[in-house]
């Protein structure tokens, strides 16, 4: 199978019937801290180490500085945390790959009864440089197809996220774009020095969700943004 048929078993299935849990008025971008974090990837542990998990070790990361325990819940895999007494829950997804994670996400938020802005999303950005990190309260997929999904299902791009840098592959200083060649650097392990920047990287988003949940969004955008 070559790396093009193994990308497109991850894209995104058909459109889905949009389905929000609570319908409630966001605060102010000032009073926003997220509930739920999820880490985007693939399941399995043939993809662990890609780039494109860099999400999901973002949510390792937290679990193992506040000692949490994942386990299985429904499609999820799922822990609460406790930073500084305030309740933070987190998830990866276990039953769909990256570019079909809005139906789980969204069945996690249902679950808790949460809305969409109580979410925070991490995942790996091609057009970020290696290493940099990202937070915006809200906005588009920009091309991501996980996000994409996510988007779909949720019916609403109002939710945070938190972009870590992968950079992409180049030919003689210029950025690739041929999708079988992005899709063969998104699935594989980086080489150990990149390895050791991305897992700066996934601590400074640990980081930031830290701050997100105990400041604010907006404390997090104003303090790690770059």
């Amino acid at each position: 199978m070559s790396v093009r048929e193994r990308f497109a078993q991850f894209r995104a299935g058909g459109p889905r019937t949009p389905e929000v849990a609570p319908d409630r008025e966001p605060p102010p971008l000032g009073e926003r801290r997220p509930v739920l974090v999820v880490g985007l990837g693939n399941p399995g542990e043939r993809y662990a180490r890609s780039r494109h998990n860099v999400g999901q070790w973002c949510v390792r990361e937290l679990a193992r500085r506040h000692a949490v325990a994942l386990s299985r819940q429904g499609r999820m895999e799922v822990g609460r945390a406790s930073i500084e007494g305030v309740p933070l829950h987190l998830g990866r997804v276990l039953s769909s790959y990256y570019n079909e994670s809005g139906g789980p996400i969204q069945g996690e938020l249902r679950r808790l009864g949460l809305a969409p802005w109580q979410l925070l999303v991490v995942y790996d950005d091609l057009d970020l440089p290696v290493a940099q990190i990202r937070i915006r309260a809200f906005g588009g997929h920009g091309g991501n197809n996980g996000m994409r999904s996510v988007i779909a299902s949720l019916g609403s791009q109002d939710f945070a996220r938190i972009r870590i840098g992968i950079d992409r592959p180049y030919d003689d200083g210029a950025p690739v774009r041929d999708p079988e060649r992005i899709a063969g650097w998104v699935l594989s392990a980086p080489p150990r020095e990149e390895r050791e920047r991305l897992d700066e990287a996934v601590a400074r988003a640990a980081d930031t969700i830290e701050v997100a949940v105990t400041a604010g969004i907006e404390a997090a955008m104003s303090r790690f943004n770059p």
